[in-house]
């Protein structure tokens, strides 16, 4: 699987499990195992944009620093939905803001870099190494009891501050 591929259905993923989240219950487990979800996916997707992806496009460095700009709005938004209490009035609202702000990136990114414009140009031997790459370390991620951790713990500082 190319490249892009690999973005355009992680994308998919990242929404599926956003309309699964805010369907479910506010206040309970269920919808805090979506919540869980939802936060490692999002995560292991920044992880392989910013590890693997973004490096490989180089030359687009304005809009690198554009998605990187959004990355960090998205997880601000985060930051305020995962502070909102499951009984304020406001819970649901901050989550659709969150996936608001999300998928808007998604839409964005795969606008403006899906393909990259000139003049990078990347084969579609490179798409397809630079693909298996993502996917490798999407499975090491999402098996990582440390990425688990990692991913819970970030939302705890995020709630804090």
């Amino acid at each position: 699987m190319n490249a892009y591929d690999v973005l355009i259905e992680h994308h998919e993923l990242l929404h599926h499990l956003g309309e699964e989240m805010l369907a479910a219950t506010p206040g309970t487990p269920e919808r805090q195992a979506c919540i869980d979800r939802l936060l490692i996916e999002f995560d292991i997707h920044m992880r392989i944009e910013d590890d693997i992806y973004y490096p490989a496009l180089e030359a687009a460095s304005t809009l690198i620093a554009i998605a990187h700009a959004e990355h960090r709005q998205i997880y601000d938004q985060l930051a305020v939905a995962l502070r909102t209490s499951s009984n304020s009035p406001d819970y649901q609202q901050e989550w659709e803001s969150f996936m608001t702000v999300l998928l808007a990136h998604a839409v964005e990114e795969e606008r403006d870099l899906i393909p990259p414009p000139p003049p990078i140009h990347l084969t579609e031997d490179q798409l397809e190494q630079l693909g298996l790459k993502m996917i490798v370390r999407m499975r090491q991620l999402r098996d990582s009891t440390f990425e688990k951790l990692h991913v819970k713990a970030r939302a705890t500082l995020l709630r804090a501050f």
